[in-house]
């Protein structure tokens, strides 16, 4: 039987120490064998790795390869629960109820102003119960605390959900419309599933058009986001000059920053690992690097 060191099974295996030790601790990976202090692998481990490997190259997350690895006999369908896709929404369905004093604790101080605002924009929803209030998402209100946070104003940020939120609800009116009329297009106009075959093949079509436009709109989102950075930091940079005439001529040609300022490139490096991390959701110390991304470990 062959064994392995981490390190010589993180190389046969196109992976990296960290990633094993990730798959580890989401149970992904049976504990290594122990000699003394060293943890030795076997061809087990290695090929639940290549198996991981390949499955994240489909597209499948950890929590599917999860299911698949600890329960054999797992239908693909359990795990991707295909069974209730047509039945369940897409968004997330944790709607956390919250009474006032808790909004204050997130949000700050809501007058009846703010409240309304929160209301108006979707954010929240009245209960049955005098005084608590449905949020529309857990992360919607987690968002708008860091940023109340950070010192932003409420009623700005609240405007700003509101016509983004507008905006993606055209985009998605969008990308439902053309699900809508591929069926027509191929089905006709008012088909109706008649069969397990015919269920299969619009949870296919339905998933797929689900599948390209969010990875779509992240793309295209990022894009912009860079985009609308540039742009507003050169205006920034513009402004920052006018206010220092004798080296306006400086700044603008890149000479001189305002004091205090930062460089524009560690403001857009600075944004961009935020971006990164808004891309991971739950990344934790140790949480798992894709294949490939090799890290050189620190001496």
């Amino acid at each position: 039987m062959t064994e392995y060191r981490i390190d010589d099974l993180a190389r046969v295996s196109g992976t990296t120490t960290r990633n094993i030790r990730g798959y580890q601790e989401r149970g992904l990976l049976p504990k290594p064998l122990r000699r003394g202090r060293v943890a030795i692998y076997t061809e087990k481990h290695l090929r639940n790795l290549l198996a991981i490997n390949k499955l994240l190259s489909k597209g499948f997350t950890l929590g599917h390869i999860a299911t698949f690895l600890t329960n054999p006999g797992a239908r693909i369908g359990d795990a991707l629960d295909l069974d209730e896709i047509l039945d369940e929404p897409w968004a997330s369905s944790h709607r956390p109820v919250l009474d006032r004093e808790e909004l204050d604790a997130r949000l700050g101080p809501l007058d009846d102003a703010a409240l309304a605002s929160l209301l108006e924009a979707g954010v929240l929803t009245e209960t049955a119960e005098p005084g608590r209030y449905e949020a529309a998402d857990r992360r919607i209100i987690g968002n708008l605390s860091r940023l109340v946070a950070k010192g932003m104003d409420l009623a700005v940020i609240v405007d700003v959900h509101r016509r983004f939120v507008a905006t993606v609800n055209e985009a998605a009116e969008i990308l439902m419309t053309a699900a809508r009329q591929e069926v027509d297009r191929r089905r006709g106009p008012g088909w109706v599933p008649s069969s397990d075959e015919d269920v299969a093949w619009a949870v296919d079509l339905l998933g797929a058009m689900r599948r390209a436009g969010t990875e779509n709109a992240h793309a295209a989102l990022d894009r912009a986001l860079d985009a609308a950075l540039d742009r507003e930091l050169r205006s920034h940079m513009d402004a920052a000059a006018d206010r220092r005439p004798t080296s306006a001529g400086a700044i603008r040609a890149g000479e001189l920053q305002p004091a205090g300022s930062g460089s524009r490139d560690e403001i857009v490096q600075g944004a961009g690992r935020g971006r990164e991390r808004r891309r991971r959701p739950g990344e934790r110390h140790g949480a798992v690097v894709p294949p490939g991304q090799r890290h050189r470990r620190h001496a």
